[in-house]
């Protein structure tokens, strides 16, 4: 699989609840692909050879654990952090604005 972020990781979680292994494939290199024109036949195509050729063997990150633990918290926190500035604006455009 190319790229185990956001959809990729679901996916992943989901494939392996199934007990299928799956393999994590760098994405290929931007300028390559420009020069080549992007397509997501070419992608898969090339992933598959990288897997094939034993140069993708990563296996992918399970996404539980502490690590996944800490990046919740963190996503919690950079929310809640967010929400009381906006809090705080809001509150500082109404007292500025008042009559």
């Amino acid at each position: 699989m190319e790229g185990t972020g956001s959809y990729g990781a679901a996916l992943t979680r989901y494939l392996r609840r199934y007990d299928i292994t799956v393999v994590e494939v760098n994405r290929p290199d931007r300028a390559a692909r420009r020069r080549h024109g992007k397509t997501d036949a070419i992608d898969a195509t090339a992933a598959a050879h990288a897997v094939l050729s034993a140069r993708a063997t990563t296996t992918a990150k399970t996404g539980d654990g502490p690590v996944e633990m800490l990046r919740m918290f963190k996503l919690a926190r950079t929310s809640a952090v967010k929400s009381r500035t906006q809090a705080m604006n809001q509150l500082k455009a109404v007292i500025v604005g008042a009559d």
